[in-house]
């Protein structure tokens, strides 16, 4: 416990001077900007959300308690919620040894620097919720009914953040199906504890939904939180080149570990451990979130569950190669070493400047002055409106558009084709003073439907409304061309 506080304490100064550094980003960015929008009397899905309502909201919470919409703060609230994962971790991996919870924190605190948890990423919630569902009903021998049910629960809420928690739920139903099939539990007990994951689950659920409808807002609940994360995202392979250099250190050491795990020691280990059980086919079911797209963060909820495997099985593998009492100091070193090597080659392949995220303090004074600009040229009260990657604008300009979605992603696309007249709607509002493209040469975010005709009668509808309303303008203070009302 005492080496776990000590490094605890030594990640959560360097993970927040990372975190600083790395700025915002661009998901993050649309999680601050609506968050926001509820201090000023907006209320939930006025804005179309790209993850669950918890998310905002929570964040909105924190925030305010942390001092607000600032660097500082938001970097405050992503390292609270990386150290939470390894807490979690650890708690979740102590009931294999000590060794082995140390190993599987150091694993999973990296795995935060390379899976972009050092943005507001919402699968440290996903994480922290899933790792405690497990701790509490890993000890299948002694675990009762209500850590069936409360593991559910937990993963309700996690739900309530992001819907591929919905994955973890389906672990738990093959795990505990597992443990019937291999005469662990009765035909009835497996069914019961099944009954109770469910119930668990879906009281977050059915409470949020309750209230969603008493204000009007189920519809757009439903639709946001199931409808179109389940049907409507498609599916891309945009990240998969970076997501194989980026984690190419952890995907090379579980190659090495299901080698290992097939010899015969290892393999009799793990078919007497149902805890092992269980965090595999949690991760199993939590890659399939990767099947949309490749994005590392897509990893984080399958990664934390195999640095669970990972810890046991170096654990156990120097126990079986030295006696305890034998494992020397520089052999420990060596094996950091090692890891240490495998994730800077990865980091020195994907992008070697994100080093001196380590080692400087950004200066975000540029920040202000390019939102004041902003401010004076939209007016006190002027609407702007986004139209591509210059949605960090909206967040730095203290303003917010007259659409009701923050970026043009591909969530958008799915709103533009039932509402197909947005952008025209918006040009002719003459509270909308400034439009602003950012420098993505598709247009829009969402390059993979930019000639489907939903996209395409909207853009024309930008074109001209632009052209009918605005006029361009170049100015040196700010860096890229825009518009404004005539």
């Amino acid at each position: 416990m005492t080496r776990f506080l000590l490094f605890l304490v030594f990640f959560c100064p360097v993970f927040f001077l990372f975190a600083y550094n790395s700025g915002y980003g661009y998901d993050a960015t649309e999680y601050l900007i609506i968050a926001r929008s509820l201090n000023r009397g907006h209320e939930l899905y006025d804005f179309i959300p790209t993850k669950s309502y918890l998310l905002y909201s929570s964040t909105n919470v924190l925030l305010n308690l942390l001092g607000g919409y600032n660097h500082v703060s938001v970097s405050a609230l992503i390292t609270l919620l990386a150290a939470g994962v390894l807490v979690s971790t650890y708690c979740a991996a102590r009931m294999f040894g000590e060794r082995a919870a140390l190993i599987a924190v150091v694993l999973n605190a990296i795995c935060c620097f390379f899976m972009e948890m050092n943005f507001l990423e919402p699968e440290s919630w996903i994480a922290i919720f899933g790792l405690n569902a497990f701790a509490l009903v890993a000890r299948t021998k002694t675990s009762r009914w209500g850590h069936w049910l409360g593991a559910g629960t937990l993963l309700g809420l996690a739900m309530c953040f992001k819907s591929v928690a919905a994955f973890y739920v389906a672990g738990f139903g093959a795990f505990i199906g597992l443990l019937w099939l291999t005469g662990r539990l009765t035909f009835w007990l497996m069914v019961g504890r099944g009954l109770l994951v469910l119930a668990g689950f879906f009281i977050p659920l059915l409470l949020s939904a309750l209230y969603f409808y008493t204000t009007n807002r189920l519809n757009e609940h439903l639709e946001w939180t199931y409808i179109y994360p389940f049907g409507g995202y498609p599916s891309h392979t945009l990240f998969l080149v970076k997501f194989l250099i980026k984690l190419g250190w952890l995907l090379v050491l579980l190659l090495i570990s299901f080698v290992l795990v097939w010899q015969r020691p290892y393999r009799n280990l793990y078919q007497q451990t149902p805890a092992l059980w269980l965090a595999l086919i949690l991760a199993g079911f939590a890659s399939i979130a990767m099947l949309k797209t490749q994005a590392s963060h897509y990893f984080f909820p399958a990664a934390v569950f195999l640095s669970l495997h990972l810890g046991f099985l170096a654990d156990r593998w120097l126990l079986h190669r030295y006696p305890q009492q034998q494992v020397a100091a520089r052999r420990l070193l060596l094996g950091g070493a090692v890891l240490g090597s495998l994730t800077i080659i990865s980091l020195l392949l994907y992008r070697p400047k994100e080093i001196k995220r380590l080692f400087s303090v950004t200066d975000y004074a540029w920040e202000g002055e390019l939102g004041g600009f902003i401010r004076q040229v939209a007016g006190p009260t002027g609407k702007v409106l986004l139209v591509d990657n210059a949605m960090s604008l909206y967040l730095l300009s203290d303003r917010e558009p007259n659409v009701p979605f923050i970026n043009t992603e591909m969530q958008t696309t799915h709103y533009i084709k039932s509402h197909p007249n947005t952008y025209g709607q918006a040009l002719a509002d003459t509270n909308l003073k400034m439009v602003i493209f950012g420098n993505r040469s598709s247009v829009i975010d969402d390059s993979t439907t930019i000639n489907q005709p939903a996209n395409a009668y909207a853009l024309r509808q930008l074109r001209t409304g632009l052209s009918k309303h605005f006029v361009s303008v170049k100015d040196p203070r700010f860096g890229l061309t825009y518009w404004v009302r005539k």
